[in-house]
């Protein structure tokens, strides 16, 4: 009663350590049987200074902040240190003088290229440049107009992308402009836009070589690739599976070898047939039954030809150009009609006198085409797969501020609850 009357009267009450609310829990989850006995002995040490129900367990040791680099601003080195060591010229001190002004002047031109408004801008001449060549055709020549029209545009284009490379060599350096796949496939475009404007300029642009070095402008719209992640994931995905679709290539090559010897084995030399050289059509086998009939057409000058069908399996190597015509289901009928109707060499093909050469196709269809043709389609998805992971996230296409909410929930759901405190178990909680 007097602690009822008296609020300001201060109990020391000591706490229990026997009664918990977490002691038929699976303590796996939160933390290890030790750790509990150890907590237990912390709070028996504490009981004693113990006032009210406050219990001091001291606070946890906060954990360190994994801090994620932040992209810089200032351009790396623009040579490697093989070359700063070899070459006295490459040291350069950027504190004072000329150095320093050569590094502010890389600093602005890499602001100028990491900005988005230059990336937008360099991305529409690309579609612009891409949407030119489309134009030209056959009749280009004859088209003065349409001719003068697009050189000039083309020149323009080329200045521009010369500029945009020399301000990616001051800004990012021949290091790092030089160790990246896709600045050297810009390098490449560039250089040939630039190869082939020089000869017209000088008028060899009706040579061989530069109207052969012309065609590679095609390799433009490549340009484009480089600029956008998801395209740049589906290249590197074709690319990463290069490997693994030669390990496919060689099982389907040692498949199609099978069947290729079994081809050649059925149908060597079967395919040749009489044919009207003037009408097209093969002669029925009641006029031409085997290679000598053929041969007294000839001799009578009628227009007969013995001849063989363009695909067929007279060697190993037709017998895989046959299998990959049948494979790709293009003007494989043609072929299995020759099986079907093959008698025996030298003889006549008859209409259906081999049925069960039916099999034989069926067969190859499914594992030699449904099989092996479906696991390059396997395996390039399987890297496509590993490219979405490794370019952070389960979806690429998530903007900035999605992949960091992403990352930080990960980061909350591998984190462990803190330690259960055990409930007190005095007399006036009791009652």
């Amino acid at each position: 009663m007097s602690f009822i009357n008296n609020p300001s009267l201060t109990v020391t009450v000591p706490i229990a350590v026997g009664e918990s609310d977490f002691e038929n829990l699976n303590t796996e989850d939160f933390s290890s049987e030790s750790d509990l006995e150890e907590s237990k002995e912390k709070l028996n040490e504490s009981s004693s200074s113990s006032e009210g129900s406050t219990v001091d367990i001291g606070a946890p040791a906060e954990e360190q902040p994994v801090i994620e680099p932040e992209e810089t601003l200032e351009p790396e080195a623009c040579f490697t240190e093989g070359c700063v060591q070899r070459f006295k010229c490459c040291q350069i001190s950027v504190e004072e003088g000329r150095g320093k002004q050569w590094w502010n002047l890389r600093r602005t031109c890499f602001r100028i290229v990491e900005h988005n408004w230059f990336e937008t801008f360099i991305v529409f001449m690309i579609l612009l440049s891409s949407g030119a060549l489309a134009f030209e055709d056959i009749y280009i020549d004859q088209r003065k107009t349409i001719k003068t029209m697009l050189e000039y545009p083309d020149k323009v284009f080329t200045y521009i992308f010369i500029l945009e490379m020399l301000l990616k060599w001051v800004a990012y350096g021949y290091q790092t402009y030089f160790t990246n796949a896709w600045c050297w496939l810009d390098f490449l475009i560039v250089d040939v836009s630039l190869v082939s404007l020089t000869a017209n300029a000088l008028g060899y642009s009706e040579l061989g070589a530069i109207k052969s070095l012309r065609t590679l402008r095609a390799l433009r719209p490549l340009r484009a690739l480089s600029r956008f992640e998801g395209m740049r994931v589906v290249v590197n995905a074709l690319l990463g599976a290069i490997p693994s679709i030669m390990n496919v290539l060689l099982v389907c090559l040692i498949f199609w070898l099978i069947f290729s010897i079994m081809g050649v084995n059925l149908f060597a030399g079967k395919f040749y047939h009489c044919v009207n050289t003037t009408t097209g059509d093969i002669f029925e086998i009641s006029e031409v039954n085997n290679h000598s009939d053929c041969l007294k057409l000839i001799e009578r000058n009628e227009t007969a030809r013995w001849k063989n069908v363009k695909v067929n399996f007279d060697n190993v190597g037709f017998g895989y150009l046959s299998l990959l015509q049948v494979a790709t289901f293009k003007g494989w009928m043609d072929i299995m009609y020759a099986a079907v109707d093959s008698r025996n060499v030298e003889l006549q093909p008859k209409y259906e006198e081999s049925l069960y050469m039916y099999l034989y196709f069926v067969i190859f269809i499914i594992f030699g085409s449904f099989f092996t043709l479906n696991l390059f389609i396997g395996v390039i998805i399987d890297n496509f797969n590993q490219q979405k992971k490794k370019f952070g996230g389960q979806d690429i296409f998530m903007t900035e501020e999605q992949k960091k909410y992403y990352n930080a929930m990960k980061k909350l759901g591998s984190k462990k609850p803190q330690k259960p405190i055990p409930r007190p178990g005095g007399c006036f909680l009791r009652s």
